[in-house]
């Protein structure tokens, strides 16, 4: 079996790129469509809490979006081919480790704030206290994905591109 995950900032178009995978017949999973798999986890207390839009930035200092390893490994052990994983979760760094290949989709800041803004599918991002606190991580991040060996993937395009650009480099 082949593992990919696929990572980036909220709005880069990694839930665009599941559902067009998924229609190949590529099986895709992504963290935040599979109830369960990831909850937002008190840093100090480690209970389960509830998110909802405009959560502060203190909020969000004292939480941590943890994707459940051994549900997500369960997940992925069902299949037998190619399986791919996208998502954000804060914990990404302990699940590299399961995966073959890590591309890391990047695209402009005007594009993904935009992409946050409109999108229909998810409200993560959609105030600007979210989108403040993203412009305010996301470079570093993505400097230590690529420092981990991610492949970087332009998100830039039209969704068939990068996806066919992802598929071209399993």
């Amino acid at each position: 079996m082949k593992k990919f995950f696929i990572t980036g900032v909220s709005g880069v178009g990694k839930s665009s790129v599941a559902e067009k995978l998924s229609q190949k017949g590529i099986y895709a999973i992504d963290i935040d469509a599979i109830e369960g798999l990831c909850q937002w986890v008190d840093n100090d207390t480690f209970k389960i809490d509830q998110w909802h839009p405009g959560m502060t930035n203190e909020w969000y200092q004292k939480h941590k979006y943890i994707c459940d390893k051994e549900k997500l490994t369960n997940l992925m052990f069902n299949y037998k081919d190619v399986v791919v994983v996208v998502g954000l979760p804060s914990n990404h760094y302990e699940l590299l480790g399961l995966f073959d290949k890590v591309f890391l989709l990047q695209c402009k800041e005007e594009t993904f704030i935009k992409r946050l803004t409109e999108r229909t599918n998810n409200d993560f991002g959609k105030h600007d206290l979210e989108k403040e606190n993203i412009l305010s991580w996301y470079k570093n991040f993505e400097t230590k994905m690529l420092k981990k060996g991610a492949i970087s993937i332009n998100a830039n395009p039209p969704i068939t591109d990068v996806v066919a650009n992802i598929i071209s480099q399993f």
